[in-house]
């Protein structure tokens, strides 16, 4: 059985179907404090399953000790993690707190009860601005937030238990930008106004939540001047936690890969993307530029594909035409 954390998260929620779909026993906790009780029925009315879920804080060592005696939990995958660059510039003891103290709570939590199998949700965040894109995973880690800093010390905590216990294995995913919707469309999670990801903003701007896109900067150093990112289609990073799950249960070693889709788009390529695919015409503007941003950042998913035997599939046109038909913006 699965312990999956952050399970009604956005990513949790995409993760947990697909594990369901692939007959994967699952237990979901959540505190629900950035995600909502809904999503437990959208995953019912996907797989046709009631998800296992236990409402609850990963940090409580009680409620994790109950469950892994009650449920023989035999591999966690360890999402919940609060991840806005941004607002962890300005409340750097709650990030500690939940992406530090959290996964160290978990960690005992595991050897406590001979789990050795743990899958991490890291950060393409924890690389900075010094890396050259595309990244490798062996690029010296320099985090210019305070949330990759957190995600930088949650991996030196499992290098750490790995040392330690030697039959612990570990997969530390490093994600770039992760965007989509469910392709049923029946999976509506809840993404934070804090978390400024790309697609969510113009998807508010087409479904008239927001009046105008705001551009963070367009003095960078790339060829039309803002940030050039990696993004990775929500159905190609579930595909890819099922081949890692395989990975760990035939390969004894520990990993760590970037999932992304290996290319860099612009944010102007981004817009300039859904404007053609949709027919429209996005209304931006120009703001300061974001603390802790950096001007490039894409994925070289090499070990990725020579580890896990896994290729992104979607398309950033793709992805901008199924996030239309998710806002209702087009008709397919």
């Amino acid at each position: 059985m699965i312990l999956l954390t952050g399970a009604t998260g956005y990513i949790g929620s995409h993760i947990w179907v697909e594990l369901l779909n692939e007959h994967y026993s699952v237990i979901g906790i959540d505190n629900l404090s950035n995600s909502s009780i809904d999503v437990l029925g959208q995953i019912n009315a996907i797989t046709g399953l009631n998800p296992a879920f236990i409402e609850g804080d990963i940090k409580d060592r009680v409620l994790l000790k109950d469950i892994f005696s009650n449920y023989p939990i035999s591999h966690v995958i360890h999402l919940a993690a609060l991840k806005s660059p941004l607002e962890s510039m300005t409340h750097q003891e709650k990030y500690f707190d939940c992406n530090v103290h959290g996964l160290k709570t978990v960690l005992e939590a595991m050897s406590d009860a001979d789990c050795k199998k743990l899958i991490f949700s890291s950060s393409a965040a924890v690389y900075g601005d010094l890396a050259i894109s595309p990244i490798s995973e062996s690029t010296n880690l320099c985090p210019t937030n305070y949330y990759g800093e957190t995600k930088k010390i949650a991996e030196e905590l499992i290098r750490s238990k790995q040392k330690e216990y030697l039959l612990f294995r570990s997969a530390t995913l490093r994600y770039f930008n992760v965007a989509g919707n469910h392709q049923s469309r029946l999976l509506k999670v809840a993404t934070p106004n804090e978390s400024h990801s790309l697609f969510s903003e113009i998807e508010a701007v087409i479904k008239g939540s927001k009046k105008i896109l705001e551009i963070f900067g367009d003095d960078w150093d790339t060829l039309d001047g803002t940030c050039i990112r990696d993004y990775l289609d929500i159905s190609d990073l579930t595909r890819a936690h099922i081949a890692v799950i395989k990975r760990l249960d035939t390969v004894d070693e520990s990993f760590t890969v970037n999932l992304g889709s290996g290319v860099g788009y612009s944010v102007k390529d981004v817009i300039n993307s859904y404007n053609t695919v949709g027919g429209i015409n996005l209304p931006t503007r120009v703001v300061c530029k974001r603390i802790g941003d950096v001007a490039t950042s894409y994925a070289n998913i090499n070990k990725a594909k020579e580890l896990i035997h896994w290729l992104p599939q979607k398309s950033l046109s793709k992805m901008c035409l199924d996030s239309l038909a998710i806002c209702n913006a087009i008709r397919l």
